[in-house]
Formats: structure tokens, C-alpha cells, sequence
């Protein structure tokens, strides 16, 4: 019988199991009683009450739960170590679904219980003790019902075990009192002295557990209580520069993290620059290949035939668009919902394409936040240690070196500039070195010296040094090995994207290369393959819309886009390459639009019929929804490249897409949401007359995103940005129904100024452009967010977005001169910010400063003369005031 169905008879069984009304109790005996059984009967038996406790907590009588908790505990001696922490996974369980305030006799137990003479006690209460510390760290600051802390008596006992005899122990201590280090508990900072001293105790301890402890301990200071540190830099940094040379390659790589961690405290960093000589070496030493490491790694260098498994592929996820005014089109990549953590494309995790973590890669990541911190002061120990491994015949040390090249490339840019004619030839014959490894990591340092190359100071850059580095990496991209492939494939994209327009001369050939390429790549490649001919089209624009070009790019995608199932891996990719060609091509996409739209409308439509069903049906796996993210961005950017011209479209099967749309606007997940918003303002530029008859209906789905707190804030952006242009197109009548309510929204979103800059200025121009179409509502208004508009709009760049808004400003002036009073000098400043006005925008000005003077009379020399000279003398240039 296959392992799948005996898997599903096992399941099955232990389903009918689950119903037993004592189920638990004998799971319970299994566990702790059955001493004869094997120990993997017995932890499986644990794991089972563990999954029951946490799917049925609710439903389990307090007593049968009181009973678990004491018998796991009876149990805690258990002389296996895997059938004990399976006890303490069951305990922390239940403490952590009930709360530990609920559990009072449990924390007081298994402190007593550090006291046994019996190492197994001990050992498996502080299993315990720390996963109930992982789960409930913020209750454990809560004071309990007699107004005790539980971590003010938990932390003085930790303390007295760093010294255990044990080294188990010691660790335990160690890792479990830094969690409240780094989350910075208020019951741990006057102990915080203490704690320093117990920990340097152990910085010469001989378990490999302990010091990675110690050592992940003083990370945690330095990214928390740096001050404790700070009195005994010297001695630190000694010890740290020490055991990141350590022997024991994981205990080096715990000590590196500490420069990471140190250079990005902009408060610190200066404080490190006495011990660059001695840093700056050993983060270089410790950025080659060591034997563990190249064990790890697949040296296949002739491997580019051999298919993938999926296991090679990442899972990917497709960021939703948002409308940002700093990017232009709302077809720009933004962020998810909340913090704006957006990765640096620069910063692709320094050679992310090798193996897990490691002392290289944190050597590596170290010194380039060290050199972003210090600039070219670093070159001083960078150079000589350098041309030492770029000159050595160890393939490994001068892979290295390589490497260091490569990352310190954006904080010595400046410094390297006249290093590189040399340097940047000899990356490009290392495309061609016969170690894989040397080839894959020669590209990826090239690519970060791109911009030097297209814009460098030296004379005829780009065809001296561009040139040669964008054929040395399409051959690259042709390598036998996959590692060389991602790699050159990978700093294609980044070059291309650092040189934008510049690419429009070598299109063909690389086209050509591409076309190559997705003959030869495997899966896993053709997904960067895919972004590379994405970034090609955003990078060249319009200048992809050529007969020859359309015809090396588009069969090829095609032919992809119809074999490709629907639910593959691949969609995400392709559906972003497509939604970049389209937008390059503009009216060239047409001939291709209809089948590619009518598929994505299907795919949304049917992704969100099966999460309908899979809502009423557990049985049911609910597909993936970014499928509907990419399927709806690629809509719109169909819509924006065919214009007016995609109505024909839209207009199909009863406008089957606007009704998806509307169920997008109101669907649960917010990526949905942003992506449905971002349609919507397309469709309003260009279809308008189509979703004009449901406008009252999508009103209403609308105003409630546009949300005082911004919750979801690139939903409420996409939202607001989306309702500014259906005021555009509706016109007055149209949309006057609905200015109120989008004002009682609006206004006090662009007030605050906590408000996100991107919402802000959002918010900001569709007020300008709701006062342009319906001032008799807005221009009453107009004191109550006019000076903070013009705040907020005065660094935008231009555009045609902000110049609609401007006018609307300036059509409320006209109407309530008084309202502009409070922001008079704001708006001139505003005003004078305006780099290139159109004609119509220009007039306008004129105008409106005319009627401003007017109606000043004598006391106009008075009101500008409180703008400085320059802006002063531009106002009155510039609009004859």
C-alpha cells in the first residue's frame, strides 16, 4: 500500500479516536505511564495531546486540563529527554491557552523544582520553564492577583544558574533570560547589572552551546541596553573580535552577528572606528569558504540540464499596487499593509542565492553596513587585505575577496571610483573562471558597480566599461551551471534597472539572450528570467515597441502563457512580466489583450468561487489568493495600455470584470483590496462611461476604505487616489452626492501628521481635485485643510495629478479668497515649488494671484514681504504679483 494512503487510514483511525470521551486521559497515560513503550510511542502520543489540547482548549473541562498539567509535571523526571520536552510542550500549552494568571500554582512548582537534586527534574522544568517564557513573555510582566511580577522572582532565579555545573543548565539560563533582554523587560532592567556580570562569568566557557548563548546575549545588549556595554567597549570588541575567529564555525558566525547588529545603531557606530584596523580584516577572513561550507553546497558546475524539484523553488509572494506619487503610475510595486519595510533590492541578502546563514554571509552583510556606516573611511583596511585575495591563487580566498568587493560597493562607491577601470575588467574575465562559485559571485559584484559604469567620471564610460560588463553577463547567462545562470540572470536585472534608458540601444541582443535562455533555464531560473524581461520593459518603456522587438519577445511568452496551468508556480512571475510588457508596449499590446484579459478575468472569478465554496466547505483547500492580486494587476495594466481602447474589453460578458471588481473592493483580504482600488482608478481614467451606472454602488464600498486610521493603509491610499479620479470623470453632477462624505474622511486623514506621506498627499489631491470639480461643497471648506495641503503637495513632483489638484486649489481661491488667508505663505511657497506648470495650470496662477493682490490692496508688499528674497522675487516674476 502506498505511504499516502496508509498515512490517510492512520489519520482516519486517530480521528475516530479523537471521539473517545476519554481520549486525552489515555493519550495522558501513554505519555507519562507507559515506560515500556518506545520513546517515539510515547512523544507521539504527547504530540497528539498537545494538537488536541490547543484544537479543543475551549471544550476540555477545567478539571481534565488541571489533571494534564499536574501528571505532565509528576512527569517532568522522565529519564528520556525527548519524552520530557514533549511533557513541557504539553504544560506550556495549556498555560499559554489559558493564560498564566489562570495557572497560579504552575511558575512557583517549576522554580521549587530547580531546586531538585535530580538533574532530569531540573533539566525538564527549565524546558518548560523557557517555552512558557517564549509564549507568555507579555503576560509574564503582568502582576498576578497578590501584585507580584512573575518575572520580578522568575529573572533572580535564572541568575543563579548561569554558573550551573551543568552546561545544559547554563544554557538554558542564558537563552532564556536574554529573550526578556531583547524584548526589553521592564522587570529585567534592575537586574540588567547583574545580568552583565553572570554573562561575562561564562565568555571563556567551554560548551559550544553556552558561548553561542553568551554571545547571542550580547547582540541582544547592543541592540537594547548598548549603555551596559558601552563603559567596556574596548574589552568587548576584543572579545568579540576574538570569537568571531573561533574555531567552532557556529559559535564565529554568533559572534559576527554582533557587527552587524552594532553598525546599524546610528548611535554607536562612530564609537567602533578606533578598531576598523582589527575589524575590517577578520570580517574578510571570515567571508571565505570554509570546508562545512562547500559541503553544503551543490557543486554540480555542469548542471543546467538537470530539472528541478520544487523544493529548489521558493515560495513567491506578489506585492500588491498602491498609488504612491513618488513612483508616478499607480502601477508601481508599494508595500503590504502597515510598516513600510520594504527590502533594498541592492541589498538581495549578499549572495542569497547560496546556502542557509552562515559565517560568510554574516561577514559579508557586516561589512556592508560597516561601510555604508563609515564611507570610504574603510578603505584604509579594505585595499591592502583586497589586492592580498583578489591576487591569490586559492580560488577560495580570491572568491572572497570577490565578495568584499561586492558589498562594500555601496558605501565606497565614491572611494572605489578610481579603482574600478582595473577592478571592473578583471569581474568580467571572472564571468569566465573555471570554479562555478567565482563566476556566480563575480557577476553579482559587477552589478553592483552598474551605475559606475553607466554614469562613471571616467571618459566614454559606457562604451568602454558598460558595454563589456552587459556582454560579459548575457554570456553569463548562457553558463552550464544554474548557480551562474541566477546569478548573471540576477545582476542583469539589476543593471538593467540601474541604467533605464540606456538599455535602448542593446535591446536586440538581449532580447536574443533571453529568448536563448528560456530555451535552456530550468524552472527555478525561468522565474528570475521572467522578472529580467520585466525590468527590461520598465527599464526601455516605448522604446520595446518595435515590430522586431514585439516579435523576439512575444511568441515566446506566449507560447508560456497558454501552457502554463493555472495554480503553477509560474503565473505569479509571468503575470508580472506580462502586466511590465504591457504597460511598455501601450497600444502595441493590443493585437495580444483580448485572450490574456479574458483569461485573468476567469482566473479571478474563479479563484474567488472556489474560496467562496472552500468558506462553506472544510474539506475544501482554499486556493491561493494572490492569483487574484496578479490577475488584477495585470487588468489594469491592460487598461492603461490600451486606453480608451480597452473599453471593448471590459465591456464583454455584461461587464463580467467590474462585477469582480466590486466583490475584490469588499473582499477580506486587504492585498485584494489595494489591487481592486488600483483597477478602479484606471478603469475611471479610461472606462468611466462603463462604471458610471454602479457608481453609487461602488461609493459605498469605497468611502468606509478611506479610513481615519489608516489601517490598512495602502487599501485607504488606492481607495483615496481611486475616488479622486472618478471625481476627474464624473464631473459635478455626478459626484457631488459624494463629496461630503469623502471630505469627513479626507480632510481629517491629510490634518494628521502621523499620516503617512504617500496617503497624505494622496488624500491632499484628490481634495484638490474634488474642490476643481465641485467647489460650491469643497471652497467652504477650505481653511480647515489648506494649510496643511499646501505643506504636504509643495515637495510633490510634478505631474499632471498634482497640476488637476493645484487647479482645484486655486478654482476654491476664487471662490473663498478669506479661505487661503491662514495658508497664504504656504501656498506661495507651494506655488514658487512648481518646476514646469502647463500652460492652463500657469494661467490660473496669474489669475488667482492677481485676484489675491487685488484684494489685499495696500497690504500686499506687507503679505509677501514675509517670504524669503528668493521666493518673494519668484512670486512675483513668475505670476506678475
Amino acid at each position: 500500500m502506498a505511504d499516502n494512503a496508509i498515512q490517510q487510514q492512520n489519520n482516519q483511525r486517530l480521528e475516530q479516536l479523537s471521539q473517545v470521551p476519554d481520549f486525552i486521559n489515555y493519550l495522558l497515560y501513554v505519555l507519562v505511564c507507559m515506560k515500556d513503550e518506545s520513546s517515539l510511542v510515547r512523544t507521539v502520543a504527547g504530540l497528539l495531546l498537545k494538537n488536541k489540547v490547543r484544537q479543543d482548549f475551549k471544550q476540555i473541562p477545567r478539571t481534565v486540563l488541571e489533571y494534564v498539567v499536574s501528571k505532565s509535571i509528576d512527569g517532568i523526571g522522565d529519564p528520556i529527554t525527548m519524552v520530557r520536552h514533549t511533557l513541557g510542550t504539553v504544560v506550556a500549552t495549556v498555560v499559554a491557552l489559558g493564560k498564566v494568571s489562570s495557572w497560579p500554582d504552575v511558575l512557583p512548582r517549576l522554580l521549587q523544582l530547580l531546586d531538585s537534586g535530580d538533574y532530569t527534574v531540573v533539566e525538564g522544568s527549565w524546558d518548560i520553564l523557557h517555552k512558557i517564557c517564549e509564549e507568555c513573555d507579555q503576560e509574564l510582566e503582568e502582576p498576578l492577583a497578590d501584585g507580584t511580577r512573575p518575572l520580578s522572582v522568575m529573572i533572580p532565579k535564572f541568575l543563579t544558574f548561569f554558573g550551573a555545573e551543568s552546561p545544559v543548565l547554563r544554557e538554558y539560563a542564558i537563552s532564556t533570560t536574554t529573550l526578556f533582554v531583547t524584548l526589553r523587560s521592564e522587570s529585567m532592567q534592575p537586574m540588567m547589572d547583574t545580568f552583565v556580570v553572570e554573562l561575562f562569568k561564562r565568555a571563556n566557557d567551554e560548551n559550544a552551546e553556552v558561548l553561542k548563548s553568551v554571545c547571542k546575549a550580547v547582540v541582544a545588549l547592543v541592540d537594547s541596553r548598548p549603555d551596559k556595554l558601552m563603559p567596556e567597549l574596548e574589552n568587548v570588541v576584543n572579545y568579540m573580535i576574538h570569537t568571531t575567529q573561533h574555531s567552532d564555525p557556529d559559535i564565529a558566525m554568533e559572534a559576527c552577528e554582533f557587527w552587524l547588529s552594532f553598525c546599524e545603531q546610528k548611535e554607536l557606530v562612530e564609537s567602533l572606528k578606533p578598531f576598523l584596523n582589527r575589524v575590517v580584516p577578520t570580517l574578510m577572513r571570515g567571508m571565505v569558504y570554509s570546508e562545512e561550507d562547500l559541503l553544503m553546497l551543490d557543486n554540480d558546475d555542469n548542471d543546467a540540464v538537470v530539472p528541478d524539484s520544487d523544493q529548489d523553488i521558493r515560495p513567491r509572494h506578489h506585492r500588491a499596487r498602491t498609488h504612491d506619487q513618488h513612483q508616478g503610475d499607480a502601477g508601481s510595486d508599494g508595500e503590504s499593509d502597515g510598516d513600510d519595510d520594504s527590502d533594498d533590492d541592492s541589498d538581495d541578502d549578499l549572495d542569497d542565492y547560496y546556502a542557509e546563514w552562515s559565517l560568510r554571509k554574516c561577514s559579508a552583510a557586516s561589512l556592508d553596513v560597516m561601510s555604508t556606516a563609515f564611507g570610504d573611511q574603510i578603505l584604509d583596511f579594505v585595499l591592502p587585505v583586497l589586492r592580498e585575495e583578489l591576487a591569490s591563487d586559492d580560488w577560495r580566498v580570491k572568491e572572497a575577496g570577490v565578495l568584499a568587493l561586492g558589498a562594500i560597493a555601496d558605501g565606497c562607491m565614491s572611494g572605489m571610483g578610481p579603482h574600478m577601470p582595473s577592478l571592473l575588467p578583471y569581474l568580467v574575465q571572472w564571468f569566465k573562471h573555471e570554479k562555478a562559485l567565482v563566476r556566480s559571485i563575480a557577476c553579482w559584484s559587477a552589478s553592483r558597480y552598474g551605475k559606475w559604469a553607466i554614469y562613471g567620471a571616467e571618459p566614454n564610460t559606457v562604451k568602454v566599461y558598460f558595454e563589456p560588463l552587459l556582454a560579459g553577463l548575457l554570456e553569463a547567462m548562457m553558463d552550464t551551471s544554474k548557480r551562474v545562470q541566477e546569478a548573471a540572470c540576477s545582476a542583469f536585472a539589476t543593471i538593467e534597472e540601474d541604467a533605464g534608458p540606456y538599455m535602448a540601444p542593446y535591446i536586440q541582443p538581449v532580447l536574443e539572450t533571453l529568448a536563448r535562455a528560456f530555451g535552456l533555464y530550468q524552472r527555478k531560473n525561468l522565474i528570475i528570467l521572467y522578472d529580467a524581461v520585466g525590468t527590461l520593459a520598465e527599464a526601455v518603456g516605448p522604446e520595446l515597441n518595435q515590430p522586431q522587438y514585439v516579435q523576439l519577445l512575444m511568441p515566446t511568452i506566449l507560447e508560456r502563457w497558454e501552457n502554463l496551468q493555472t495554480y503553477d508556480q509560474h503565473m505569479f512571475p509571468l503575470f508580472e512580466c506580462l502586466s511590465a510588457i504591457a504597460l511598455a508596449l501601450g497600444s502595441g499590446f493590443k493585437p495580444y489583450a483580448q485572450p490574456i484579459y479574458e483569461r485573468s478575468v476567469q482566473i479571478v472569478g474563479e479563484t474567488l468561487q472556489m474560496c467562496q465554496q472552500a468558506s462553506q466547505d472544510p474539506s475544501i483547500d482554499a486556493p491561493n489568493k494572490d492569483l487574484v492580486i496578479v490577475a488584477l494587476d495585470l487588468i489594469s495594466s491592460i487598461v492603461q495600455a490600451l486606453g480608451e481602447e480597452s473599453q471593448g474589453l471590459i465591456a464583454q460578458h455584461n461587464c463580467v470584470a467590474l462585477q469582480l471588481v466590486g466583490m475584490c473592493m469588499v473582499d477580506a483580504e486587504t492585498d485584494v483590496r489595494q489591487s481592486a482600488f488600483a483597477l478602479l482608478g484606471d478603469l475611471a481614467m479610461h472606462c468611466f462611461a462603463l462604471i458610471q451606472p454602479q457608481l453609487g454602488e461602488i461609493m459605498q464600498q469605497l468611502v468606509p476604505q478611506i479610513d481615519y486610521n489608516y489601517q490598512h493603509l495602502n487599501v485607504c491610499n488606492n481607495a483615496a487616489w481611486s475616488a479622486g479620479e472618478l471625481a476627474l470623470k464624473g464631473g459635478d453632477e455626478v459626484i457631488k452626492p459624494y463629496v461630503t462624505p469623502l471630505l469627513e474622511r479626507l480632510v481629517p486623514l491629510l490634518n494628521n501628521e502621523n499620516t503617512p506621506l504617500t496617503l497624505a498627499e494622496n488624500a491632499a489631491i484628490t481634495i484638490g481635485r474634488l474642490g476643481l470639480v465641485s467647489p460650491s461643497v469643497v471652497a467652504p471648506n477650505l481653511e480647515a485643510f489648506a494649510q496643511r495641503w499646501c505643506v504636504v503637495l509643495s515637495s510633490v513632483k510634478d505631474n499632471d495629478e498634482k497640476s488637476s489638484a493645484f487647479q482645484g486649489m486655486m478654482t476654491m481661491i476664487s471662490a473663498n479668497p478669506h479661505g487661503i488667508s491662514k495658508a497664504f505663505l504656504l501656498f506661495c511657497q507651494a506655488a514658487v515649488n512648481w518646476q514646469t506648470p502647463d500652460a492652463r495650470l500657469m494661467e490660473m496662477f496669474v489669475q488667482t494671484f492677481a485676484g489675491l493682490k487685488q484684494m489685499a490692496g495696500d497690504e500686499w508688499e506687507a503679505s509677501i514681504g514675509m517670504l524669503d528674497p528668493q521666493s518673494r522675487q519668484l512670486v512675483k516674476e513668475r505670476f506678475n504679483a
